[in-house]
C-alpha cells in the first residue's frame, strides 16, 4: 500500500497519495468538516479543485456549496460535474434592479487599425500572443489610450490589458497624456508594490490602475468608476469579471 509513502503517481486519488504526494490538506481530517464552501465555483471543474472535493468526499455527510457570478467556462466544462443542484441564479439586471450592483452605463470607442480577422483562436479564447502584436502598435494604443482618457474625465479608473508588455506601454502613454495618473500591476509585481499600488489608487493618489489579469476575480473597490476593457476576449465570463468591477455600490 502507498500509506506513507505518498509517492505513488495514480490517475484517481487514493486517501494517501493524492496524486503522488503527500499534500496540505491530508492534516484536516474529513469527517470534522460538515459544509466545504468554494467561492469563484466556476473553477470547480479544475483537476486541483476536484482533488480537495474528493478528500472530504470521504465524509459522506459533508454538503458542497459553490458560489459564483459567472458560472460558465470558456472550455464549456459543465459545473453539474461536480455540483448536483443549482440553490439560485441571479442575473445581473436582478441584481442591479434590486440594489445590490449599480447601473452600468457603456460607452465604445471606435479604433480604425485593430483588425481581428487574422487573431487565432486558443482554448476558446482570442489568442494572447496574436493580440499582443495587435494591440502594442503604436497606432492602436493612441486609438485605445486617447479616447480612454477623454471619457474618464478625473474619475477612477481600472483598465485591463491583454499581457505584461500591453499593460506597460497602455500605463506609459496614459502617463504621456496625463503625467503621473497611470501605474500597473502585473502577477510578478513584489506584494509590497501591489499594496502600495492598490491602497493609493484606493485613496485617490492617482487615477488609472493598468493591469493584466490580477483583479480579475474578487478584486474589490467600491470607489471605482469607469473600466477600461482593452483585452478582447470571446469569453462572456472573462468580460462579466472585468466589468464587475465597477458595479459596486
Amino acid at each position: 500500500g502507498c500509506e506513507g509513502r505518498g509517492t505513488i503517481a495514480t490517475d484517481v486519488d487514493c486517501p494517501f497519495c493524492l496524486g503522488g504526494k503527500v499534500r496540505r490538506l491530508q492534516k484536516f481530517k474529513p469527517d470534522e468538516f460538515g459544509l466545504i464552501i468554494t467561492d469563484e465555483g466556476h473553477h470547480g471543474t479544475a483537476s486541483t479543485y476536484r482533488r480537495v472535493y474528493r478528500w472530504f468526499g470521504q465524509n459522506e455527510r459533508s454538503k458542497s456549496l459553490g458560489l459564483t457570478a459567472t458560472p460558465d467556462r470558456s472550455d464549456e466544462g459543465a459545473l453539474g460535474q461536480v455540483f448536483e443542484t443549482v440553490a439560485i441564479n441571479i442575473v445581473l439586471p436582478w441584481a442591479i434592479d434590486n440594489g445590490w450592483l449599480v447601473p452600468i452605463s457603456q460607452q465604445s470607442i471606435t479604433c480604425e487599425h485593430l483588425d481581428f480577422s487574422n487573431i487565432r483562436t486558443t482554448a476558446g479564447d482570442l489568442n494572447a500572443a496574436d493580440l499582443e502584436k495587435l494591440l502594442t502598435n503604436e497606432e492602436s494604443l493612441h486609438e485605445m489610450v486617447a479616447p480612454t482618457v477623454e471619457i474618464a474625465g478625473d474619475r477612477r479608473t481600472l483598465i485591463f490589458c491583454v499581457d505584461k508588455m500591453h499593460t506597460k506601454l497602455v500605463c506609459e502613454l496614459i502617463n504621456r497624456y496625463k503625467p503621473n495618473s497611470a501605474r500597473y500591476i502585473l502577477g510578478c509585481t513584489s506584494p509590497e508594490e501591489r499594496e502600495k499600488n492598490f491602497a493609493e489608487h484606493k485613496n485617490g493618489s492617482y487615477q488609472f490602475l493598468v493591469n493584466c489579469g490580477v483583479t480579475t476575480e474578487g478584486y474589490d473597490d467600491p470607489g471605482i468608476q469607469v473600466v477600461a476593457v482593452m483585452r478582447p476576449t470571446k469569453s462572456r465570463a472573462l468580460y462579466v469579471q472585468m466589468c464587475g468591477r465597477g458595479t459596486r455600490p
